[in-house]
């Protein structure tokens, strides 16, 4: 039960219990004992006791309904603060809930466009897989043509060495003719002599028997008819002999050109390549002066690759980044720069290195062609058919590791390929391409130079650019103003090569 009610009902029944009551009349008492007035005198102090007892109690009551009145008056007026309080919130949410409204509106409408959006993506790549399906069936059916071509090389090489071999046998029995008829040109020359000898002992006795010289002569002329006849025989055979080691020998050069023909179309394994590079790397040291404020010295970087020729020049190759320079606005550059290439300990050449002209992030560094074969170091040749095969060999910088890529070639950047993104299989690990990667063909020759981590300059001389070259006798700031040149070179170019 609530404790105002209660309170409030036991006031009412007090106040009852004081109205009804009669304090002016006393029960009779039973007889008592005398002294009579004592026994009166007791009774009216316990009265007036009970009077004042029950005044300090509704004194209390009042005091306590007075606090309770208060109470109540501070609860309500909590309540209503309360109430006001859960109006505001009730205001809030539902403006929040409004707008949360309003939100989810937009965000349906947003997701409808995605997915539509979506709808055309997967549309698009739908396209896209077919397309590579055909490209892949064409690129099957190219390679079946292909191999038909090789499988009918092959024959026409089986054939070739038939034929070559039928002609050296046919060669032989015509030389052994010759050789018998020689034979027999010697005997005639020898039977011409006798029937010269024999002339003169007719000529001696032409006297005696005139009739038997005519006889001789007659015989004579008809011996030098014969020794032309052979003359003439002996020249046939000696043309037809010519002729045949003529034959033979454009049979032979056909062949070698067909089994050249076959080697060039067919791919080199990737591991030979590999084991190629690292039988043939050289070691390129770029260096130059370090001054500062405090100390002044040598500064070098090293880095392993490989030297290339186009035909005319041969030369290291190597990034700019493998290099103690960075292309860069402003451009740090060093005093005194030198390179040079090194092999087993010793040194093929020093001097200066240059910038490519075909991207000046590529670098080269001159070498004596002689020197490097007396030093027993292959000199790679560039690409003369570079799209030959649809798929190259990176070696990453230095040749800790490799992996086979496809490429394709982008109509927006002449003279660079496209490498696929993704990543390649090495010895341990995976690893994708990066800047100063070695691309090299699968005929054995080398394609390019990775440039960034996505496109490969294909390189087709190792001619430096205008300017290029770092003389040892340049000083830090001329070698910073051509890394600036540089730098906003490469800025010019399409936005996927820089």
């Amino acid at each position: 039960m609530n404790r105002t009610l209660l309170l409030i009902l036991c006031d009412f029944l007090l106040l009852n219990l004081l109205a009804l009551s009669r304090w002016d009349t006393v029960e009779p008492e039973a007889a008592r004992q005398p002294p009579v007035p004592a026994v009166a005198a007791n009774a009216a102090a316990t009265s007036e006791d009970l009077v004042a007892s029950m005044r300090t109690a509704l004194e209390e009551e009042r005091a306590a309904r007075e606090k309770l009145s208060e109470q109540m008056r501070s609860e309500t007026a909590s309540r209503d603060a309360a109430v006001r309080t859960l109006d505001s919130r009730r205001q809030e949410l539902e403006a929040g809930l409004q707008q949360a409204r309003q939100s989810a509106q937009e965000l349906a409408v947003r997701l409808t466009n995605t997915l539509s959006q979506a709808a055309q993506q997967a549309a698009q790549l739908q396209q896209q897989a077919a397309a590579t399906q055909q490209q892949l069936a064409q690129t099957g059916a190219r390679l079946a043509e292909i191999e038909k071509a090789r499988e009918s090389l092959s024959e026409n090489v089986k054939l070739s060495e038939a034929e070559r071999r039928k002609l050296t046998e046919a060669l032989a029995a015509e030389r052994e003719a010759a050789r018998r008829q020689q034979q027999a040109l010697v005997a005639i020359e020898n039977d011409k002599r006798e029937a010269e000898r024999r002339a003169s002992e007719l000529a001696s006795a032409v006297k005696v028997a005139d009739a038997e010289r005519t006889l001789l002569r007659e015989n004579v002329s008809e011996l030098k008819q014969q020794v032309t006849r052979v003359q003439l025989e002996k020249d046939r055979i000696q043309a037809q002999t010519a002729a045949l080691a003529t034959g033979v020998n454009q049979l032979a050069a056909k062949s070698e050109e067909l089994k050249q023909e076959i080697r060039d179309n067919t791919p080199t394994s990737a591991n030979l390549l590999f084991q190629d590079f690292l039988s043939n790397r050289v070691d390129v040291v770029i260096g130059g002066t370090s001054s500062g404020l405090f100390s002044t010295g040598p500064r070098e970087k090293a880095s392993a690759t490989v030297l290339i020729s186009d035909g005319v020049k041969t030369s290291a190759l190597l990034h700019v980044n493998e290099s103690p320079y960075s292309l860069s606005i402003p451009g740090f550059g060093l005093d005194q720069p030198t390179a040079r290439v090194q092999v087993r300990g010793g040194i093929l050449t020093s001097g200066a290195a240059a910038f490519l002209r075909a991207d000046p992030r590529g670098m080269v560094v001159p070498v004596d062609p002689a020197s490097a074969q007396k030093a027993g170091v292959r000199i790679y040749q560039l690409a003369k058919n570079p799209f030959k095969f649809p798929d190259a060999l990176i070696v990453s910088r230095g040749g800790r590791y490799f992996g086979e890529v496809e490429f394709r070639l982008d109509p927006r950047t002449p003279g660079y390929v496209r490498m696929k993104t993704k990543v390649f299989s090495r010895l341990f690990g995976e690893f994708s391409p990066s800047s100063g990667d070695l691309v090299v063909s699968r005929s054995g020759e080398i394609l390019g130079l990775m440039v960034n981590s996505e496109y490969c300059v294909v390189l087709s001389d190792v001619q430096p650019a205008a300017g290029g070259a770092l003389d040892p006798s340049m000083t830090k700031a001329a070698v910073g103003k051509k890394l600036e040149e540089f730098r906003a070179m490469v800025d010019r170019l399409p936005p996927g090569l820089q």
